[in-house]
């Protein structure tokens, strides 16, 4: 199960998108220096798709749904990207693992977008060049291939 502890609209998470962003409670990577070390704890109410409609109704002009976090129940985040997608909007996945997590393969299938990479103070977040976290704009080739275009400088001034 997924929940969500708060959201917010916002233009900075996702270059070029108007983004609901979703802060999922729960996180297991529990980086050192995290801005958001309150997500670490198992709060707020499930998000299911009749949680998400009611966001993404209430929230008209959206062109993005970014799920901060979400990865410790893949099943429950891939169904969700699937239904954001069903809805003519785009996904986002900010998540602190990298290409290895489990559930990587499935769930970039249905991703635009897609943030790896733990938070490590001494090397700040993505506007920090020489950021070990990484922000990719996803290009699908076909149902089986996809590319992975960095857009972190999109971020760095």
């Amino acid at each position: 199960m997924l929940k969500i502890a708060n959201f917010d609209i916002v233009t900075g998470e996702v270059p070029t998108e108007i983004s609901l962003a979703i802060n999922i409670s729960n996180c297991p990577y529990k980086c050192l220096g995290c801005h958001s070390d309150y997500l670490w704890k198992d709060v707020g109410e499930e998000l299911n798709e009749i949680k998400l409609t009611n966001l993404i109704e209430s929230n008209k002009g959206i062109t993005c749904v970014c799920f901060m976090g979400g990865d410790q129940d893949i099943s429950t985040l891939l169904n969700l990207l699937k239904f954001v997608k069903s809805k003519g909007l785009k996904t986002c996945l900010y998540t602190g693992g990298n290409k290895n997590f489990i559930g990587f393969d499935e769930v970039i299938h249905y991703l635009d977008y897609i943030k790896l990479g733990q938070f490590i103070k001494s090397k700040g977040g993505l506007e920090i060049k020489g950021t070990n976290q990484r922000f990719y704009k996803v290009n699908q080739i076909n149902n089986y291939d996809f590319e992975l275009i960095d857009w972190t400088y999109k971020f760095q001034r």
